[in-house]
């Protein structure tokens, strides 16, 4: 089991709330979090909610984090007893040894495992009850058979026992043989184990005479990916015989034989051990980082027992995550990280307390909706949330001084119909959290009620012929749009959106022209007006035969008040008004067709007059 590392410096705050969740993998064999002992916003049932801290705005707040990481490095270790807990005496992968034998293939481990500061990938098994780290060639010897027994304890064996983790030693010595060797791995990179499993053993030189009570002994050694932690579990070890023949050895050493590490009592000794487990963990220096993150970014790295609280202004929704980083002696590196989120009880920060209007009919402004605002910006509005807690109480005042003093609050129709006049108009708001907690957390914001309409100067309509040029504009307005509008000004069959001054406008038409004005608070006025560019052309003849060419006098856009016709006697044969476009096809007043010939043509136009002759041909088809 971990030993916590927990900070105890926790300047914890009134008024704050808070929550956390696990980022990333969530890891068994080391472990980060954050628990800050604040008022917590509520769900809609009012109950804390775990992801959320709420604190006054421009608070200093300070986050701890709390460690549970036994990453050190393997140059040293301690002991220690831990809850006798075996794993499954099973295993994927099974030897039998007879007398003092060494499993002939070495065993690659499933993961990198650092043992007195090198990383090893291999193990040699042996049935007297230990393994060795080895390379492949080095420190595979074995007690051979037939020798006596060792005298001399940890670091060293008389026997050359190097890089070892042992319970010496369980044998088949001068005894039916029986029993095997079990190993296999449980649990999730980077939390593995790989258990190997002595089963059944006989005790060294095990006799019917001397031992007859003794069962079969069994134990275990575990090895933990990334902690590195090294377990001796004893399912059932007894001494016998109880001379030098049954002496044991629980314990370690490294490769030179210089270091070595036992359990108290269990050097080299006759001992009984029965359901009990001893941990040989690293001791030396803490191999991890804290990387602490506030909205994404970096802030700080803090080597492995030197975190201390982040220190964090809290004068926005911010999100602050911390990652613990192993660092341990293995090729990969894990992480796991904690979050919490943290706002302030009022969030003002996005809030630009200046609304507009723009209607220059508007006198009065409804203060409401400068409530709706800052509801806006919360990051969880109360309105669906528990309002006991998580709500907010508005109060509205003429100068901020009463704002401050909670005194000549504006009610009802004062609220609702807030007289305003062009320019500035300012009134405070006094914001309080609901949460009894919170309520010291209050904020008072000027808001500007800015009326600043703007109007684009009255254009006149425009008739004039064949071409017009887009004047410049004055008073800080410009063209926005012109439409083409069709031959009775009904619809738009155009849009020209690419318009500027001294723009040439030559195609004979009615146009509408858009003139548009803006001003610094974004308000803006559209007008348009008229324009007709006529054509001033007149056809010196028609041919009404009904071919699709030259049937009619087609005075579409010249833009007609009055049309007559007169035959060369002088005589009036035909007349229209205004509403004229194209409908003499050489017709009389009583649509009698004339004869062809020679006519005279008088129009009298918006700006002008014109007088000329027409010639009326029949031609054939």
């Amino acid at each position: 089991m971990f030993r916590k590392i927990l900070s105890l410096l926790l300047l914890l705050l009134a008024g704050f709330s808070g929550s956390a969740q696990k980022i990333e993998t969530d890891h068994t064999c080391f472990d980060i979090e954050i628990d800050l002992d604040y008022e917590r916003e509520r769900d809609e049932d009012c109950l804390p909610i775990k992801d959320q801290y709420v604190v006054c705005r421009d608070q200093t707040i300070f986050i701890p984090p709390i460690v549970d990481a036994e990453l050190r490095r393997t140059d040293t270790y301690g002991v220690s007893g831990i809850s006798y807990n075996p794993y499954p005496l099973t295993g994927t992968d099974i030897f039998i040894p007879t007398d003092d034998q060494r499993a002939p293939e070495d065993i690659t481990l499933p993961f990198t495992f650092c043992f007195f500061d090198e990383e090893w990938d291999k193990v040699s098994v042996h049935g007297n009850g230990y393994l060795s780290f080895t390379d492949g060639t080095n420190y595979k010897e074995h007690y051979p058979q037939g020798s006596n027994d060792p005298t001399t304890a940890i670091p060293t064996l008389d026997t050359g026992l190097r890089n070892t983790v042992m319970f010496f030693k369980h044998t088949h010595w001068n005894s039916s043989r029986q029993g095997d060797l079990r190993w296999a791995v449980y649990g999730e990179a980077p939390c593995r184990v790989f258990v190997v499993s002595w089963v059944g053993m006989l005790a060294y030189q095990l006799s019917p005479l001397e031992c007859t009570f003794v069962l079969p002994q069994t134990h275990q050694i575990a090895l933990h990916e990334t902690t590195n932690f090294i377990d001796i579990i004893s399912i059932r070890h007894n001494t016998c015989p109880p001379d030098a023949r049954g002496f044991s050895v629980m314990g370690i050493n490294d490769k030179t034989g210089t270091q070595g590490y036992a359990a108290p009592g269990k050097n080299l000794g006759a001992y009984d051990a029965e359901q009990e487990a001893w941990r040989f963990f690293p001791s030396g220096e803490l191999q991890y980082r804290l990387e602490w993150f506030v909205d994404g970014d970096l802030v700080r790295i803090d080597k492995g027992g030197e975190e201390t609280p982040l220190e964090l202004v809290v004068d926005k929704h911010k999100t602050v995550e911390v990652f613990l980083v192993e660092e341990a002696c293995a090729p990969d590196e894990y992480r796991e990280g904690y979050k919490i989120t943290v706002k302030p009880a009022i969030e003002i920060d996005k809030l630009d307390m200046q609304p507009i209007v723009c209607d220059k009919d508007q006198h009065s402004y409804d203060l409401l909706n400068l409530e709706r605002m800052v509801r806006d910006a919360q990051t969880n509005p109360g309105e669906s949330l528990c309002e006991e807690y998580n709500g907010l109480n508005f109060f509205y005042y003429k100068t901020e001084d009463d704002a401050r003093d909670r005194i000549n609050a504006l009610t009802g129709v004062e609220i609702r119909e807030f007289p305003i006049q062009e320019n500035e108009n300012y009134v405070y708001l006094r914001i309080e959290p609901k949460g009894v907690e919170l309520q010291q957390c209050f904020e008072i914001l000027e808001a500007n009620i800015m009326k600043a309409p703007v109007e684009v100067i009255d254009k006149v309509e425009v008739f004039l012929c064949d071409e017009y040029t887009l004047p410049v504009l004055t008073n800080d307005e410009f063209y926005y749009k012109i439409e083409r509008l069709d031959e009775n000004m009904q619809y738009i069959v155009k849009t020209i959106s690419d318009v500027y001054e001294n723009m040439s406008i030559d195609e004979a038409g009615y146009y509408r022209v858009y003139v548009k004005k803006t001003n610094e608070y974004g308000c803006e006025n559209v007008k348009s007006s008229l324009l007709m560019v006529e054509s001033c052309k007149y056809p010196k003849g028609i041919s009404p035969n009904y071919d699709g060419d030259n049937d009619y006098l087609d005075l579409t856009y010249n833009n007609v008040q009055e049309l007559k016709i007169y035959n060369r006697h002088g005589k009036l044969v035909y007349e229209a008004g205004d509403d004229y476009k194209r409908e003499w096809a050489g017709q009389d007043m009583n649509d009698k067709l004339l004869p062809a010939g020679t006519y005279f043509l008088y129009v009298k136009t918006k700006n002008y007059e014109y007088q000329d002759w027409i010639q009326l041909i029949y031609e054939a088809k």
